[in-house]
């Protein structure tokens, strides 16, 4: 299909599972000032877009789920034409993330009524802007984007709109340190952006790089 057309979305870029020893952090990223780093959230992946007066939300398989979160979909309608958001859909109470499970309820369901939505309110964790005003962004280094996002979520100031909060960290064991907490607030780590990266097409590295630092999985 035409990029940047109709509803159409963009290709989603993906990141690179990331599982080097702390000590080693230093001489394959560099200092922690290169990176914008998030956490790694545990929902689905999607892309809303504003185009024409109208909103769609597009699913990373590039499937239409509009109707599933209606929610999302009248917070599109409040943005200005020509927006393209890149983000996490999560169930989110109490300012925080529920468990995918808590999600999973929300998928099955063909038709979403006023007790499903009070009672799984979803929002859009926004890390990306792709389009704004009708313009590509995708050229644009990630910390431009991201300020860009920052003054959109800003103006827009919806409640179904949550921007990514950020991590700071002096150094890779600092951030390490912060990552312990990933499992008391159920998210899956860390994500890492190259602050001068592009936004790429699929699992590339020619954009720069996303990476997944994810924390080890629970065993018996």
């Amino acid at each position: 299909h035409e990029i940047g057309a109709g509803g159409q979305p963009y290709p989603f870029f993906l990141a690179h599972p990331f599982a080097l020893p702390l000590a080693d952090f230093d001489a394959a990223l560099g200092p922690p000032a290169g990176w914008i780093v998030e956490w790694k959230w545990d929902g689905i992946r999607a892309q809303l877009v504003k185009r024409g007066g109208q909103a769609w939300l597009w699913s990373r398989g590039e499937e239409l789920v509009s109707e599933r979160f209606p929610e999302l979909t009248q917070m599109g309608e409040a943005l200005p034409d020509g927006t393209v958001l890149d983000g996490e859909v999560v169930v989110w109470r109490e300012d925080r993330a529920q468990p995918f499970a808590e999600l999973q309820k929300r998928i099955g369901r063909k038709t979403v009524g006023a007790k499903l939505m009070r009672d799984l309110p979803v929002v859009l964790l926004a890390y990306d802007l792709l389009e704004w005003e009708g313009s590509d962004l995708r050229g644009v280094p990630e910390s431009e984007r991201r300020e860009m996002l920052d003054e959109v979520g800003a103006k827009v100031r919806h409640s179904a709109l949550v921007a990514s909060p950020m991590l700071t960290g002096e150094s890779w064991a600092d951030l390490a340190r912060q990552r312990e907490a990933a499992r008391e607030r159920g998210v899956e780590g860390l994500m890492l952006k190259q602050r001068a990266s592009r936004y790429g097409v699929g699992r590339t590295k020619e954009s720069g790089v996303w990476w997944k630092w994810k924390i080890d999985p629970m065993s018996v």
